[in-house]
């Protein structure tokens, strides 16, 4: 009877999930992701990368987190780079599947060619990054960035240990939430695609989408079936989500409060991707539509049924 006792109790620590607030009402229980977060710490700044390769953009995040933090490998790997670079110091990790993830400005505890394992400590936090002291992670497969988010399987959210015989609710799926073909919110077009002045900068711009006036909290759809390729967070695009649909088209939904997608979902046409918000470089609350077909930017207004 105490050897059941003790596996009882061995089993009811070792059932942990990520407690993700759910876009209506109440929780939803994740499971533990197989990547743990550098350092423990909120982002201040996040992923926005360059337009091309050599363009100015933000390619990893910055998580807040005072010197002196200890910062741990994510995921098993080997140490493939330590050194210095335009006077920062760093640290690169090569993980099994190729994909290699950066630490700046981290003074090493380990060496080039050291194997670590996932939560082994590799370096300190420096200071001197950002507006606040922060830890600058990337992550790159190739010489692709990829969101640090994304890869990381979630935010950094607190655990909760749940007793044995608890039921963990399945992941909650979004639902349809207007006609396949329709508009991705209900409301009206404050700015169009194109040349304008813009209101935040005052500078001519090229708008490459429309902007669709909503109150915050409206759901946000996808007009047709597809793949959500891209989940990502920007300084100008705020929490944003591209989808990928046949015929080469890529639709692009940006501002958003609240994304309850992740990247290789694959939605119907009306099903619901996230909640109108005002993140990123926005006026008030709004969803930015655009899309581009083959990587050639296009009006979505032109591919949408006359309102």
């Amino acid at each position: 009877m105490k050897q059941k006792h003790l596996r009882s109790g061995a089993r009811a620590v070792a059932v942990v999930v990520a407690i993700v607030i759910a876009f209506i009402g109440g929780t939803v229980a994740h499971a533990n992701t197989p990547h743990t977060w550098p350092i423990g710490g909120s982002v201040v700044r996040g992923f926005d990368p360059p337009a091309n390769t050599y363009g100015a953009g933000h390619r990893g995040i910055d998580i807040a987190g005072p010197p002196g933090t200890t910062v741990v490998a994510p995921a098993d790997g080997v140490v493939t780079f330590v050194g210095v670079i335009d006077y920062v110091p760093m640290v690169t990790v090569t993980h099994a599947d190729g994909v290699r993830t950066t630490y700046q400005p981290v003074s090493a505890v380990v060496k080039q060619g050291d194997k670590v394992l996932r939560g082994q400590a590799i370096g300190v936090l420096q200071g001197g990054h950002g507006s606040q002291p922060s830890l600058h992670f990337g992550v790159l497969l190739g010489t692709t960035y990829l969101d640090p988010l994304a890869w990381l399987g979630a935010p950094n959210q607190p655990i909760r240990l749940l007793p044995d015989d608890a039921k963990v609710p399945p992941r909650a799926t979004t639902a349809v939430v207007t006609r396949s073909g329709g508009w991705p919110v209900a409301g009206t077009v404050t700015s169009g695609y194109g040349w304008r002045t813009h209101p935040i900068l005052g500078t001519r711009a090229f708008h490459d989408g429309i902007d669709i006036g909503a109150a915050c909290g409206t759901p946000v759809a996808s007009p047709w079936a597809g793949v959500v390729t891209t989940v990502g967070t920007s300084s100008t695009l705020g929490r944003y989500v591209r989808v990928t649909h046949d015929g080469g088209l890529v639709t692009t939904f940006a501002h958003l409060s609240i994304v309850n997608v992740a990247a290789g979902n694959r939605l119907e046409g009306g099903q619901q991707l996230g909640l109108v918000g005002t993140t990123g470089r926005s006026t008030g609350c709004h969803l930015h539509f655009g899309a581009n077909r083959d990587g050639v930017s296009i009006d979505p207004k032109t591919l949408l049924p006359v309102q």
